[in-house]
């Protein structure tokens, strides 16, 4: 399975499970296997909020975005 994203890239989350988009931008740290070995990925903003993620809940940041 190929990624979609990389480790470090900036994206942000448009359709998340909770149904409430959250605009901020968030930086990939790590790659997670779910128990039926979905690929999620586990992002962080800048206070330190962690949440996983499937790849079609985010979108890339546009390329002047800080994180």
């Amino acid at each position: 399975m190929k990624e979609a994203f990389h480790i470090g890239q900036l994206v942000r989350i448009t359709r998340p499970s909770s149904g409430h988009a959250d605009r901020r931008t968030y930086c990939i740290v790590c790659l997670v296997s779910d128990e039926d070995d979905t690929l999620l990925y586990r992002v962080k903003n800048t206070v330190g909020i962690e949440r996983l993620v499937k790849s079609d809940e985010i979108e890339p940041a546009a390329l002047t975005a800080v994180p």
